[in-house]
């Protein structure tokens, strides 16, 4: 079969990484004007050069002002904190070692300017994909994005008004950059599907962010789709079908329908307790991010914060780090925000490549490197500068500490005594503080997960980061499409440990919570509650739905499933299992989500 005949076939489903939840049918546009544009060498004389140096830092200039525009635009309709995406762009541009090195390349080589943003970003773009971490791998789409538009600019095309879009629309693209997003309609888009991405890019980052349903990772759905396609997408599963059948149309706005009636169900119950139907209470507690999402946990019955991710302050304002003053600050307004049930915040889980300090190499596996404890420990006056604004916030409200990454009792112990030093700091400028600070562990390496008895003598809490923890035992980076499939939360491996680590706390008198994206989808969510876990952090938006579910299943049925469960021999042993058994028992809720 020919590949026209297999582009116009009916019913081509492709699957990729589910990116933002939600499910939509809607007909495709397809962005080809964000793909590589082609250009060519061209000598100039040595008479030439200022001329085509001037021409380019007028790019630059006009670039700047255009994200500019995007920028407000996007801090008007999304709020300030969430324009933070082309805070990276912004800091490209005004970046004078980056124009200076395509000024050389026009100087030295005598080439075009076009050439030269070109070749000089395309090494910039390399080194970045070559990088084992998922954030900085995903930075890679932004140098892509600013080297387009100053290619554009530089060509003198026209831009592409794509805020002005007629139709309802899923939008199709190769990879679709912070700008483009900033730049959609949002009451227009449906969704959007790309053949690149992962779940830590910026778009997908804001797809979230507004609730645009998004599959990202589909490798060749730009190939199969033209614009005025059918698409049914399935922000839920990564399930992205090509001109669906009727048939399949009627199943997807189905699931569609139960979809929104979950949501609105779950909100409706936003101040009803998490409790099963034998009375089992559960703590939901939100994961955060972003300082706009403090003031919305409430809306979603969140009780506090599990996981204020503290590393994101830092990320977006490299090379300055936050102040103490700076970071005091956000603290005291989470613990002032989340009350009675406080708040966790994760010390900074950054690695080695992602700061710029002097003194540390650049390393080949960063991902398995000098990152998140170890790196605090490394890097002692920036940890105690966290510490300090952390205990002074604690002053005004619940707040815990977390420490992310510990593979050893040694790590947990060295933490302490930093902590205890500036305590003493504190203490003896009679500076407000939380004496009592409880500081707790992430049990994300499978080592950390075996010691675990270890460190629940010492430490005042365990969370487990099921994210990282998953994809450490099974050996498998979960943002790379190649070997996503293998990231199986619900492998018997998994649900084994974390069967042992509940029975650790039990043991132990430690509170044990879970933290990660398997607390935010019902099936792996109640399967967590059957396997002993009381306590889950997860998306605030993902909140109420995952109570509607609690709130429709008994846990000593769950206990008999994740028993029977543990005792399987692969993940599509479970699934096949839950599948069966939980729309019996919550026939409301798992027969829709099933579909």
């Amino acid at each position: 079969m020919g590949y026209s005949n297999l582009t116009r076939s009916r019913d081509v489903r492709m699957r990729g990484l589910a990116a933002s939840a939600g499910v939509v049918v809607g007909h495709a546009l397809r962005l080809d004007e964000r793909g590589r544009y082609q250009f060519y060498y061209v000598g100039i004389q040595a008479n030439q050069v200022r001329s085509e140096v001037k021409r380019l830092r007028e790019a630059f200039s006009q670039a700047r002002a255009e994200l500019q525009e995007i920028k407000e635009r996007l801090s008007r309709e999304l709020g300030h904190e969430h324009s933070y995406i082309l805070d990276a762009h912004m800091l490209m541009l005004d970046d004078g070692q980056l124009i200076a090195e395509i000024e050389e390349e026009i100087r030295q080589r005598r080439i075009n300017a076009e050439w030269a943003v070109r070749a000089v970003t395309d090494l910039l773009i390399q080194a970045c994909r070559q990088i084992s971490d998922p954030y900085l791998r995903e930075r890679a789409s932004d140098i892509e994005d600013i080297a387009t538009r100053l290619l554009k600019i530089l060509s003198g095309r026209a831009r592409v008004n794509i805020s002005e879009i007629a139709n309802d629309m899923v939008i199709v693209a190769e990879d679709i950059w912070p700008s483009t997003v900033a730049e959609l309609d949002f009451n227009r888009v449906l969704g959007f599907a790309t053949d690149a991405g992962g779940m830590t890019g910026h778009s997908a980052i804001i797809a979230r962010a507004i609730g645009v349903p998004a599959v990202v990772g589909l490798h060749e759905v730009t190939r199969r789709v033209k614009t005025g396609d059918t698409l049914a997408l399935d922000g839920l599963t990564g399930e992205v079908i090509i001109r669906p059948t009727k048939p399949v149309i009627r199943s997807y706005l189905e699931k569609r329908r139960q979809y929104a009636k979950r949501l609105a169900k779950g909100q409706s119950q936003t101040a009803l307790a998490a409790e099963t139907i034998d009375g089992a209470r559960i703590t939901l507690r939100a994961n955060v991010e972003l300082p706009t999402e403090i003031d919305s946990i409430s809306l979603f019955g969140a009780e506090g914060v599990g996981l204020y991710r503290s590393e994101y302050m830092f990320l977006h304002r490299l090379p300055e780090l936050p102040g103490e003053e700076e970071q005091y600050e956000i603290y005291r307004k989470l613990a002032e925000a989340t009350g009675k049930y406080g708040a966790s915040i994760r010390v900074f889980d950054l690695g080695g490549d992602k700061l710029t300090l002097d003194g540390f190499k650049e390393e080949e596996n960063p991902a398995l490197g000098l990152r998140a404890i170890r790196l605090a420990l490394k890097v002692e006056e920036i940890f105690r500068t966290q510490i300090r604004a952390i205990l002074r916030a604690a002053a005004h409200g619940k707040l815990r500490m977390v420490l992310p990454l510990v593979s050893t009792i040694n790590e947990l112990r060295a933490a302490r005594r930093i902590i205890d030093e500036v305590k003493a700091e504190l203490a003896a400028t009679n500076t407000a503080h939380n004496e009592r600070l409880p500081v707790g562990v992430m049990i994300e390496i499978p080592a950390a997960a075996l010691m675990a008895d270890l460190f629940a003598r010492e430490a005042d809490f365990l969370s487990v980061g099921t994210n990282d923890l998953i994809q450490y035992m099974l050996a498998v980076d979960r943002v790379n499409e190649n070997v996503a499939y293998l990231y199986q939360p619900l492998h018997p491996a998994v649900l084994r440990v974390i069967a042992r680590l509940v029975g650790v706390a039990e043991a132990a008198g430690v509170p044990l919570e879970v933290c990660g994206e398997m607390a935010a989808d019902p099936v792996q969510a109640v399967a967590l509650i059957g396997l002993g876990i009381r306590a889950l952090s997860l998306a605030p938006a993902s909140i109420p739905m995952i109570k509607s579910v609690i709130r429709s299943v008994e846990l000593s049925r769950l206990r008999e499933l994740m028993e029977e469960a543990r005792k399987l021999s692969s993940a599509a042993e479970v699934n096949a299992l839950l599948a069966r058994e939980l729309p019996l028992q919550a026939p409301s809720f798992f027969a829709a989500w099933q579909k």
